[in-house]
């Protein structure tokens, strides 16, 4: 089998059980012996090097998740992920820095399996707006850095309900649809987060998910929390495909924006290509390329990766990567970028 599709099958068959067990409907859960047994723990790290242009390197534990998830009966599916994130740990010409540490409840919420095909969640939950915010956890995603088209221009997270219903099982075939009626359950600070939203609904259709290909489209409506009673209205179509040889992983968005504030222009807007090619054992080749033009900034901005993953388990990922960024920078500079990423 190529290597390619050996990895990844092997990377997905093997960890995607302990990164996304709230993603997928609950089973009807056995009696265990002990409650016990019905509980499972575990997590992922993230170590990042960033050594920017126009900023000094630095070193940081990026990522510390721990998955608690408990699955008893019909009704109770408890799913909780506490997340501890940029924390530095060096910087030239500072030299050792353990000053900051910033925790979050990234998830917490039940899954009630209301019929073979039906699944009601209550609580916070990552919103479905795309492949890669179902499957974020870092040693599970090619780069180090993560596409603007993917993140930016809506939300990503949902205090409030999700009905997902399964059209087909074998395919992949689904519908979500989400609402959060209230603010968000502690938000990430506007320090590392866009914006805080009062009110999100939203809904996404997976069209086929396997291990060969994925298709999926979104929509969300979202009002801001801020003084200029912003709404932002997203469509989005992403994908990939998984060829003997290589892997193609796109999105493309569009975002209506209706604010007060004067922007630029009234929408944001964008995409990218990722292209992942095998080299030799465990080595793979990475390129990507995104266009994104933001409301609120004038210019576009021109993003340009290449880099080289080294995955010698599973569970276990070594990225390099070089980012070559034009126009309006977003967390994207121009730099040299690597990380080690493990699940446990």
């Amino acid at each position: 089998m190529p290597f390619l599709l050996h990895t990844l099958r092997n990377a997905l068959k093997q960890a995607l059980p302990f990164v996304i067990l709230g993603y997928t409907p609950p089973l009807w859960a056995d009696n265990p012996s002990s409650w016990l047994d019905a509980v499972t723990v575990s997590g992922y790290a993230k170590l990042k090097t960033s050594s920017p242009n126009r900023a000094a390197t630095a070193v940081e534990l990026d990522d510390f998740s721990i998955f608690v998830s408990g699955k008893f009966n019909r009704w109770l599916n408890p799913f909780v992920e506490a997340e501890a994130y940029a924390m530095p740990l060096w910087e030239a010409g500072k030299g050792a820095q353990f000053n900051r540490a910033q925790v979050i409840v990234e998830r917490l919420y039940n899954d009630i399996r209301i019929t073979e095909d039906n699944t009601l969640r209550a609580g916070k939950f990552l919103t479905p707006i795309n492949h890669w915010n179902i499957v974020h956890a870092a040693p599970l995603v090619w780069t180090t850095n993560r596409p603007v088209t993917s993140r930016y221009s809506r939300a990503e997270y949902a205090t409030g309900f999700n009905l997902r219903h399964d059209f087909d099982a074998l395919s992949g075939n689904a519908l979500e649809l989400y609402w959060q009626p209230v603010d968000e359950f502690n938000p990430k600070p506007l320090s590392e987060h866009e914006r805080h939203y009062r009110a999100v609904v939203g809904g996404r259709w997976t069209i086929h998910e396997d291990l060969d290909y994925y298709l999926g489209a979104a929509f969300q409506h979202a009002e801001v929390d801020n003084k200029w009673h912003e709404t932002r209205n997203s469509f989005s179509i992403d994908g990939y495909w998984q060829h003997n040889w290589f892997e193609l992983e796109s999105e493309m968005l569009f975002t209506q924006v209706d604010s007060e504030q004067r922007h630029y222009r009234n929408h944001d807007w964008g995409g990218y290509l990722q292209l992942a090619i095998p080299l030799v054992e465990h080595f793979n080749l990475i390129a990507r390329y995104e266009h994104f033009e933001f409301a609120n900034k004038q210019a576009a901005t021109d993003t340009a990766l290449g880099g080289i993953v080294y995955r010698p388990v599973p569970r276990l990922s070594f990225k390099l990567e070089w980012q070559q960024t034009q126009g309006s920078v977003y967390k994207n500079e121009t730099g040299l970028y690597s990380s080690i990423a493990v699940l446990f």
